[in-house]
């Protein structure tokens, strides 16, 4: 009776204690399934709380639903959670001139438009001294990017001055002011809400935009209106230098523009990646595209003036002079996150070029994809066998950020992430883990929105994505069937499947 009595005072006891528990109040609970955090030690977790768009605290499930009430509650069904990706490679207005332009493949005369320019891309560059259109003004770009051919009124509308035929441009700055034209001819229909539903339907939380220019990233600022995080990163031309150093660093919140990028060289199909040794069927080593003032100035100017420097390198002669100059102008370990983009080869004495400057490689593993085991006719086998090596790239600095190359390629993580581990003959995979953070806060980082997004921590956005699959656990041949089931940015829905 003693003992009864006992049990019966007790839990009374404790059950008044447990009602004098307030739970804290929260927007949204999302429990009952695996969340990779992607945090330093990657760890993971089954809940997290959700209030005022931030993580409050992350965990097991119970502590999270013993701690936490709201009224909203996301139940994973024992799926997958990640951050929200970030794309490190992108290119803003390639989709609203790509919506308003059309593939040479797809091209018909009952296309082109003599109301228009019409901007025409993916064209073999061997047949672009070729083509002609004479009723119509036209811009036909390369499949590289990096030769443009103008019809004779669009080229006197763009550089004020006439030629008496149609005319083939190589000059990086040349065709920076090509776009810069056609840009100012579109802008007017470009909105930010396409790309917007383009990243949160992917699972993007945002992007970083290379070759904008000044006009274009005004613009934007001036709007303000961004639902996603997004840098913009200058092309390279000296109208564009000269407004950065006007106005400086920007970081509005979402947008952030830090700096400028330009070309050291061009792609391997062309023949246009520097190389060391000389192309396989011709005495050639590819194209300089970077002037003087790029490659022995502008990094020195770039330190001085706390910009970010980015060069785009893909033959192993063009890797091992962007890193050299880079290096010389930062002289040591530092967080100005200079980056190198492509590094599609690099050859194995210089990859220990990138730690003691902490400059960042940046990579889009799909090209690997669409490369690996069809360039040894054009640079080699030995060449071929050795390109993109993602492992070497990561070991430098345990980093390595992917990117999509959109609209030039999808907007498709997964076939990333499926990239970047595939072993095999020639091959050199990074772990699944390092494949994720590559995905997401790795990229966020060079964006500088790493205090934000990229990772789910206490205190950080809540962007996150859910998931069909479990990306750690599945195999490689499952990757490609993984789905976004849902976006949320900032702990609000912004794309369901459903």
């Amino acid at each position: 009776m003693v003992l009864l009595r006992s049990f019966i005072l007790f839990a009374g006891a404790t059950c008044l204690f447990l009602s004098c528990i307030k739970h804290k109040e929260a927007d949204l609970i999302v429990h009952n399934g695996t969340i990779y955090t992607c945090d330093m030690e990657f760890s993971s977790a089954q809940a997290m709380a959700i209030k005022d768009g931030r993580i409050v605290e992350i965990g097991p499930e119970h502590q999270i639903l013993n701690k936490y009430n709201s009224k909203k509650k996301l139940d994973l069904k024992k799926r997958t959670v990640v951050p929200a990706f970030f794309d490190a490679h992108s290119y803003l207005l390639a989709k609203t001139l790509k919506s308003n332009a059309i593939e040479y493949d797809n091209l018909t005369k009952e296309q082109l438009d003599n109301s228009k320019i019409n901007y025409i891309y993916n064209v073999p560059t061997g047949e672009l001294q070729n083509l002609d259109y004479p009723e119509f003004q036209f811009i036909l770009r390369s499949f590289s990017g990096n030769t443009i051919k103008l019809d004779q009124r669009t080229f006197k509308s763009v550089f004020k001055a006439s030629r008496n035929e149609n005319t083939l441009i190589l000059d990086k700055d040349s065709i920076s002011k090509v776009i810069d034209y056609l840009e100012k001819n579109q802008l007017e229909n470009f909105i930010i809400k396409d790309l917007t539903n383009e990243l949160f339907k992917n699972g993007y939380s945002g992007c970083t935009s290379f070759g904008v220019n000044s006009n274009t990233a005004e613009k934007i600022i001036e709007e303000n209106n961004s639902t996603f995080y997004h840098q913009l990163v200058l092309g390279a031309n000296p109208d564009n230098f000269q407004w950065l150093t006007k106005i400086g660093r920007i970081d509005s919140g979402s947008i952030h523009l830090k700096g400028l990028s330009y070309f050291i060289d061009g792609g391997f199909g062309a023949k246009e990646a520097l190389l060391k040794a000389p192309y396989v069927s011709d005495v050639t080593y590819g194209n300089l595209f970077a002037d003087s003032f790029a490659l022995y100035e502008l990094p020195e100017l770039c330190a001085s003036l706390n910009f970010q420097l980015i060069f785009h390198a893909y033959g192993d002669s063009a890797f091992a002079l962007a890193s050299t100059q880079m290096g010389k102008a930062l002289k040591s370990v530092n967080d100005n996150r200079w980056r190198i983009e492509h590094n599609q080869l690099v050859h194995q004495s210089d990859f220990e070029k990138l730690k003691p400057y902490s400059i960042l490689p940046s990579v889009q593993p799909t090209q690997a994809t669409m490369d690996k085991g069809k360039v040894g006719s054009i640079i080699g086998e030995n060449r071929d066998c050795s390109s993109y090596n993602f492992l070497e790239l990561y070991t430098q600095n345990q980093f390595l950020a992917s990117g999509s190359l959109f609209p030039i390629g999808e907007m498709n993580p997964f076939e990333q992430f499926k990239a970047l581990i595939k072993s095999g003959e020639c091959s050199y995979p990074i772990e699944k883990k390092y494949a994720l953070k590559a995905l997401t806060i790795w990229p966020a980082m060079l964006a500088f929105f790493d205090d934000k997004t990229g990772s789910l921590e206490a205190g950080k956005n809540a962007d996150f994505v859910v998931l069909n699959i479990d990306l750690m656990k599945a195999p490689i041949d499952k990757t490609s069937e993984t789905k976004v089931q849902r976006t949320y940015i900032k702990g609000k829905l912004g794309f369901s499947i459903n």
